[in-house]
């Protein structure tokens, strides 16, 4: 899923233009694993799906980001927020488990965080 967001880099050279504000299109994957398949074969079914895109839609879309995050709004902070969210937050997957967070932008930047398995689902 994508979502598009404003930020500044903060603490970046004076006249870097990522330190001034601008906007990303923002693409979010997460990566869920199972032994287990939901019919039709899928992983993640459409309620896990809808749940995820709303948090992104109500939380990080059109947003500045820089209001959001206590630390630079980084694709590595976006991944975390939305892996920390999920631990917390979100529906259990039942027999699905969050097993890593990418964040890329239109831009080229690109962060990931891979989740252990003691960390993936635990509510």
């Amino acid at each position: 899923m994508s979502f598009p967001a404003a930020l500044s880099l903060r603490g970046r050279d004076p006249g870097d233009p990522a330190g001034r504000p601008h906007g990303h299109d923002f693409t979010v994957e997460l990566l869920f694993e199972s032994t287990t398949l939901v019919h039709p074969g899928v992983v993640v079914n459409d309620d896990m799906r809808t749940e995820i895109q709303e948090h992104v839609a109500g939380r990080l879309a059109y947003r500045d980001l820089d209001r959001l995050f206590d630390r630079p709004p980084t694709c590595e902070a976006i991944a975390e927020h939305l892996a920390t969210w999920h631990r917390r937050s979100a529906r259990p997957a039942g027999h699905a488990q969050l097993v890593a967070v990418t964040v890329r932008t239109g831009a080229g930047d690109h962060g990931e965080i891979h989740l252990t398995a003691s960390a993936g689902n635990s509510t």
